[in-house]
Formats: structure tokens, sequence, C-alpha cells
């Protein structure tokens, strides 16, 4: 079978990577469109490496890169004719998102050609929706016209449509998705990756970052607001005042200035850290005492799903399709996104109770079985097989 990935980001997302590289072992031809930017690195950008090795055919689409809405705007003429030559060579094409260039002009182009049949659309979610982000203040409205004039068009277009968790089946009604069109596909995870690390890669670690007996706060991921960086210096400098001894480590790019820098105290500088993007995460999740996400928008948290396969405990935001993974008190701890005090009050319970650190972990551990790459992969494969 000929297998089409369409990513709409400079950043390959880790399922898209993950997924393509399993069909490709399957014996699958396997390509994937996304497109580039020298303004957008992606060097420390573990998936982008991913897609460039074995035999992945990679569809490089030159773009403009604007910074501040982590948006790209492909050269138009180039996707056109990428798009055109996919269709045309390819048994299905698999598009993620609907609301960047990227993925509309092949859904739009599916629809002109009557090439439904062969297409299928994932989101994570709906911006307007599931994630009501607060600036620019004019987001939200401006995506939920967007949704409202051609998001539900946008629609009607492929066969399927997936999602990544039950919990965003309501906002999907929201948002128009014809409910018999909609799919819950979770994204998957290679345990091992997570779960047989090098324990002196881990003592190495340990010594890089001056760690003693100081308990270890992770967060990874983009630093923007929507994820919480901001949340994650202000929790860390609460508990530093009071007393305890942590060091919190913040590994992600910033992708322009890091203006996360200028909210730690000079106090704090050598207890808050900033590593930049990392390769060696599942070491990270190792050292780690706590993983906290305090997000504002996710589909189904990749790095929630990497700390319950190293068993490592979490303390994350109730929102998007984190309570698929996660029952609160069951497999990590989960805080309402209105109440900004329960985050450092949750990340205490954690590093003070040894008996609910271990239950989560082992909890983590065992929920995150049902989501093997061997289980989920065979989902897709089952999808992509449909006439």
């Amino acid at each position: 079978m000929n297998i089409y990935y369409i990513n709409p980001t400079n950043n390959i997302r880790r399922p898209i990577a993950e997924l393509t590289e399993i069909m490709a072992k399957m014996g699958h031809t396997v390509a994937i469109m996304y497109p580039v930017s020298k303004n957008c690195p992606t060097e420390n950008w573990v998936a982008n490496r991913v897609i460039l090795q074995g035999s992945i055919k990679a569809i490089p689409i030159p773009a403009w890169y604007f910074a501040p809405l982590r948006y790209s705007f492909p050269n138009p003429v180039a996707l056109w004719k990428a798009t055109r030559n996919a269709f045309q060579k390819n048994d299905k094409i698999h598009i993620w998102e609907y609301y960047y260039p990227l993925s509309i002009v092949p859904l739009l182009y599916a629809w002109l050609h009557r090439k439904e049949r062969k297409t299928i659309l994932t989101t994570d979610g709906f911006v307007g929706y599931s994630y009501q982000p607060k600036q620019p203040w004019w987001l939200v409205p401006a995506f939920r016209l967007y949704t409202r004039f051609l998001g539900r068009f946008l629609f009607t277009i492929p066969k399927t449509i997936t999602t990544y968790g039950k919990a965003m089946v309501p906002f999907a009604r929201q948002a128009g998705v014809p409910m018999k069109k909609l799919r819950v596909i979770p994204t998957g995870i290679h345990l091992e990756r997570f779960q047989k690390v090098d324990r002196k890669k881990v003592n190495l670690l340990r010594k890089e970052f001056r760690i003693k007996d100081e308990k270890v706060i992770l967060f990874v991921g983009m630093l923007t607001e929507r994820k919480g960086v901001g949340k994650v210096i202000k929790v860390s400098q609460e508990l530093l005042r009071e007393g305890f001894k942590i060091k919190t480590l913040i590994v992600g790019d910033a992708h322009g200035k890091n203006i996360f820098k200028e909210k730690v105290r000079p106090e704090f500088r050598q207890q808050v850290l900033f590593t930049g993007g990392r390769k060696d995460i599942p070491e990270l999740m190792h050292l780690a005492d706590v993983l906290l996400l305090p997000s504002e928008g996710e589909g189904l948290p990749g790095v929630v799903m990497e700390a319950m396969a190293s068993g490592l405990p979490v303390v994350a935001t109730n929102e998007g399709c984190t309570p698929d993974l996660i029952e609160n008190g069951k497999e990590g701890l989960l805080v309402n996104i209105n109440n900004p005090k329960g985050y450092s009050s949750a990340i205490k319970r954690i590093l003070a109770q040894e008996g609910l650190a271990r239950r989560v972990s082992t909890g983590g551990k065992e929920k995150i079985k049902k989501f093997y790459w061997s289980v989920i992969s065979k989902r897709y494969l089952k999808l992509y097989e449909q006439r």
C-alpha cells in the first residue's frame, strides 16, 4: 500500500514520524510532506531526523515561517504540484489538522477531484472549543469564525476523521464534525525507549546539572504560554521560597527569543534551569521525580505518555485528552485549569508522599500499555485498508 502523510508544521509531529516509521517497516511505501523554512530551525527536533532515515520519502515544501503564531505559509505552486502528485500515486492520503495551508489545499484538492475515499483527516483538538487561548485576544473568535465558515465544510470532505481521545468528542460535535465520520484512535508510544535506559547516562545528567540531594521537577515541551512554562517557573519559585530542595529542568526550544528566562528571579537561576532542546528525554525522565505539564491546550500529550512509560509521576492540567491517559489519583494528579494554586499543591503531595508517588508511577506504567504502538498501529492499518 502507498500511504502519504501530510504534516502541517515545520516540526514533524512525533505520532506522524513514528507511524510513518512503523508503516515503512511493515513494507508499505510511505511518504511525508511538510513545510521547511530557514527561519524555523528543526535540528534539535528528534522526529525530523526520524523521517530522513530508512525508507521514508520526505517531501519538503518551501515555506515562509511566521514565528509569533508558529505558522508556515508554503509556496503555493510547490504545494499544489506535490498535492496533485500525492493523490495520483498513493492509495491513502492522511492529513493532520484542518487549519494550516498545508492541510487545507489537499482537502480542497480531494473535494475538487472526487478523491474523498482516499482521504483521512486527523486533529488533536479544536481551537476555540477544546482550547481557548487568552492571548492574542482575537484568536478564539477568529478560529470560531474560521471553523463555522470553512472548517465545517472541510470536515465533510474526508471519508474518515480521527481524534486522539474520547474527551475530544464533545468538542468535535460543537465544532461541527459529522459524527458518522468520527473515530477515536489515539497515538502510540514505544514503551521500550523509555523503560530501558542506561543508568550511567542518567548519572552523567545528574553531574551535568549538579544535582545532589535535590528533588527534580521536569518540564518538556515548546516554550510557550500555551504549554504553561510561566506556571512552571511560578510553581518552582514558590516551592524554593518555602524551603523545598528542588531543581527544575525546563527542556525545549523557544524558536526565537526565550522570554521566560526573564521571569526567573536572580536568586533562583541555579535552581530553575533552561536546557534547550535535548535528545536524551528518556534519561531525563528517569532522572526526575515528577513531570509538570500545566498546559492550557493539549491533544493527547506525548510527554505525559513518555513519563507514564518511564514510571515518572505526572502533575498535569485536567484538559484536552489528558483525562484519557490519567484518572486523577490513579495514574497521576490532574489540576483544574482554573485552579492555579493546585499545581504547587499537587507537586508537594508527590514530593512528600512516597506512597502516592509509587502508586501513580505503577498505575501509569500499567495504563500506558494500552497505548503501545504494536497495539495502536493495527488500528491505523485497519483504517487504511478500508475502501
